[in-house]
C-alpha cells in the first residue's frame, strides 16, 4: 500500500538539495524483494515475441492480447517475463516512443490482471551478452545507461507489480569476465535509482555469469551495491539435462534423451532413458541456490525453463515420453519452490498456447506445473480463542507475530517447510519466518525474522488429542495464545501447560484448477488461489495425523481420483474412482512429512496440504 506523507512532502520542498538520499527516505517504498517473492507462484515467459529482431512477429511470434493474458493467468500462473529487444528499436541511441508504447501494452495487459511482470534487455543483438569483456567494458555500460535510463523514466510510475531485469544470458565463464559482468550490472542498479519515483524502491534482478547454475555458485560472490537494502533478486537459467531439454539430434558424443525420471524410462527404447541430470541433480543444483542466496534473504528466479517436446512412434513411446516431460516439469517446479526459487517457464507461440485465438495446446504441461506449485499455506487456529496467527504485514526483523480473527489474508497464511524432524513457518505476505527469538520467560513474545537457520525458527509439531502443539527447539518453549481474544494480540511462548491456547488446528489454502481451456475477460478469477479452509463437503482428520487419515467427500461420485504427492512432487500413492467413498482412511503406509492431497474431479482440482508425524 502507498501513504503519502504531507510531512515529508513539505520538507523537498525546502531542502531539495538533500536529492536522491531524501527522497527514498521521505517517499512510500515499495515492498521488498523478498516480500514479492513469496507472492511469486509460477511465472510464464512471453518468448520470441518482444525480444525478436526486429518485430513482434519476426520469430513466429503474435502480438500479444489481453485475452492471451487472460488465459495465461487462467492456468494458474502469477508472473510474466517479458523479454524486450531494445537496441533495433532506437536510433542514435533514442528508443523509439512507439516502440516503449508496444512494450507498455504488454506491461499493462499483465497490470490489468494484477500479475507481476518483469521486462528486461534479452538478447537484442548480443551487444551486451556476448561483449562482457574489458576491451568492451566502457561502450557496454554507456549502452546500458542510457537504455535503462530511458526504460526506468518511461515505467517510472509502476507499482511493485513491475521489475526490471539488467540482462538475459551474459556470456561469462571466469572471474575476469564475472567483474565485467558486475559492471554492467552496477551501472544497471545505479541508473533505475537516478530516475527517481517508483525505482527508488523497485525490485532489480541481475543475472549469474551465463545464468549458469554451476557457474553463478561459483563465480557470482559479489553483487552490485545498491542505496537500498532488500531489494535485488538473482536470476538463473535451468535447461537440464541438455540431451532431453534442448537437443534435437544425436551427436558423436551422445544421443537425444526421451525419457526421464524414476518410473518412466523406456524398458524398450532404453538408449534413449537419461543417464544423468535426474531427480537428485535437480534438488542439488536448486539447493546450491538456496543456499548461497536465498538463505541470505536473496530471492532467486529460475527465468528460463523447458524441455523440448518429441514426436515419436510407436504411439506407446509418445505416450511415455509425454508423461516423463510432464514429469520433469513438475518436478523443477516442485523442487524449485521447496527451496524458495520462483520458477519461469520458457514458452513461444503454439507450444504451450495457441497465441492467436487464444486457447490451450499442452493442457499437461500446465497440470504439471501447477501440480508442482501445489500450495503448502496453511493457517494456524487456536484452540482456545479461535484466533489465528497472523504476520500482520510486518517486515522489520524482530517484529512481534500477532493474532487475529480469520481473514483470508496472506499475512495468515504460512508456508510450512520441514527441517529435519522440525518445521519452519514462512509468512506468505512478507517472506519472514516465525522465530522464538530465543527467549525462555514466559509470556514471551514469538516475533519474525528473515531466514538466519537457526534453531530458533525451527519448531516440533506433537499430537494433543485433534488438536497439536508447536514447541520451539531451541527453548522447548511452546506457542501460546496466551487466552487473549482480541484482534492484533501478540502471540506469545510458554513453558508446556497442555493448556487449551497451546493446542492449535491447521487449516489448508485449497487451490482450485480450471478445466476450461479457453477465458474472457469476464472470468479472469479462474486462476486465482482460493483463500478457503479444507470444508465445502472436503474434511481431513485430524491435521496432524499419526496413523492414519480420515477423508470424508459428500460427492465421491464426482472424484476420478485421488493422489497423494510428497514436497518433491513424487506421488507416493494414487486412490482411483472405484475405490473411493465417501469415507476413507489413508496415509497408513506414509513415512513423516508433508504431503499434498489432489482431488482429481468433473470440474477441476482440489488440494489440501497434510502432515504425518510421529507418535
Amino acid at each position: 500500500m502507498k501513504r503519502k506523507y504531507v510531512r515529508g512532502t513539505l520538507m523537498r520542498l525546502y531542502f531539495g538539495a538533500l536529492g536522491l538520499l531524501f527522497s527514498i527516505s521521505a517517499l512510500a517504498q515499495l515492498p521488498t524483494a523478498q516480500s514479492i517473492a513469496a507472492k511469486m507462484k509460477i511465472g510464464w515467459n512471453l518468448g520470441n515475441t518482444l525480444e525478436a529482431v526486429c518485430s513482434a512477429t519476426a520469430w513466429g511470434g503474435v502480438t500479444p492480447t489481453q485475452q492471451l493474458i487472460d488465459q495465461v493467468k487462467a492456468s494458474g500462473f502469477n508472473t510474466v517475463r517479458l523479454p524486450c529487444a531494445w537496441d533495433c528499436h532506437a536510433t542514435n541511441g533514442v528508443i523509439d516512443p512507439n516502440w516503449l508504447a508496444t512494450v507498455k501494452q504488454a506491461v499493462d495487459y499483465c497490470i490489468n490482471d494484477s500479475l507481476y511482470v518483469i521486462i528486461n534487455i534479452h538478447w537484442d543483438g548480443g551487444w551486451l551478452e556476448n561483449n562482457v569483456t574489458t576491451s568492451a567494458q566502457a561502450s557496454v555500460n554507456a549502452k546500458q545507461n542510457s537504455y535503462w535510463t530511458q526504460i526506468a523514466n518511461y515505467f517510472k510510475n509502476y507499482d511493485q507489480h513491475l521489475l526490471f531485469a539488467s540482462a538475459n544470458e551474459p556470456n561469462v565463464s571466469d572471474a575476469t569476465g564475472m567483474s565485467v559482468l558486475l559492471s554492467y550490472h552496477q551501472t544497471f542498479v545505479n541508473a533505475v535509482r537516478a530516475t527517481g519515483g517508483n525505482n527508488s524502491s523497485r525490485t532489480l534482478i541481475v543475472q549469474g555469469p551465463a545464468t549458469s547454475i554451476s557457474r553463478t555458485n561459483t563465480l557470482m560472490n559479489t553483487l552490485p551495491t545498491d542505496q537500498i537494502a532488500g531489494r535485488m533478486m538473482v536470476e538463473v537459467h535451468y535447461y537440464d539435462p541438455y540431451q532431453f531439454c534442448l537437443m534435437t539430434q544425436d551427436a558423436s558424443w551422445g544421443n537425444m534423451f526421451y525419457y526421464w525420471g524414476a518410473g518412466y524410462h523406456s524398458t524398450t527404447d532404453v538408449t534413449r532413458n537419461a543417464t544423468w541430470g535426474e531427480e537428485n541433480y535437480v534438488d542439488s543444483c536448486f539447493s546450491l541456490m538456496k543456499a548461497k542466496f536465498v538463505n541470505n534473504g536473496i530471492p532467486v528466479i529460475i527465468g528460463e525453463f523447458a524441455a523440448e517436446k518429441r514426436t515419436l512412434s510407436p504411439p506407446s513411446d509418445q505416450t511415455l515420453h509425454n508423461a516423463s516431460r510432464q514429469y520433469w516439469y513438475r518436478y523443477v517446479v516442485s523442487s524449485a519452490r521447496a527451496r524458495g526459487l520462483v520458477p519461469f517457464c520458457w514458452d513461444i507461440n503454439l507450444g504451450i498456447y495457441n497465441r492467436s485465438t487464444p486457447t490451450v495446446l499442452d493442457q499437461g504441461i500446465i497440470d504439471a506445473m501447477n501440480q508442482g506449485a501445489g500450495s503448502a499455506y496453511v493457517t494456524l487456529t487456536n484452540n482456545a480463542s479461535g484466533l489465528l496467527v497472523d504476520g500482520m504485514y510486518r517486515s522489520s526483523n524482530g517484529s512481534a507475530c500477532g493474532q487475529w480473527s480469520n481473514s483470508g489474508s496472506d499475512a495468515q497464511q504460512w508456508l510450512l517447510q520441514p527441517a529435519g524432524r522440525y518445521v519452519n513457518l514462512i509468512n506468505k505476505a512478507t517472506g519472514l519466518y516465525l522465530d522464538g527469538f530465543w527467549l525462555t520467560t514466559n509470556g514471551s513474545t514469538c516475533g519474525q525474522w528473515s531466514y538466519s537457520g537457526s534453531d530458533g525458527q525451527q519448531w516440533l509439531i506433537q499430537p494433543a488429542g485433534n488438536y497439536f502443539t508447536l514447541s520451539n527447539k531451541a527453548t522447548g518453549m511452546y506457542i501460546d495464545g496466551l487466552y487473549s481474544y482480541s484482534n492484533g494480540s501478540n502471540l506469545g511462548q510458554w513453558t508446556g501447560s497442555g493448556s487449551t491456547a497451546q493446542q492449535w488446528t491447521l487449516g489448508t489454502v485449497g487451490h482450485i484448477q480450471p478445466s476450461a481451456t479457453t477465458v474472457t475477460s469476464t472470468s479472469r478469477q479462474m486462476g486465482r488461489q482460493l483463500n478457503e479452509p479444507a470444508g465445502n463437503g472436503l474434511q481431513a482428520f485430524p491435521n496432524p495425523f499419526t496413523s492414519t487419515l480420515h477423508l470424508t467427500l459428500d460427492n465421491p461420485d464426482s472424484v476420478k481420483e485421488i493422489a497423494i504427492v510428497d514436497l518433491s512432487g513424487r506421488q507416493v500413492q494414487l486412490i482411483e474412482h472405484a475405490a473411493i467413498s465417501k469415507s476413507m482412511f489413508i496415509g497408513a503406509s506414509l513415512s513423516t512429512g508433508t504431503y499434498f492431497i489432489r482431488i482429481y474431479g468433473v470440474n477441476g482440482q482440489r488440494m489440501l496440504t497434510v502432515i504425518k508425524i510421529s507418535k
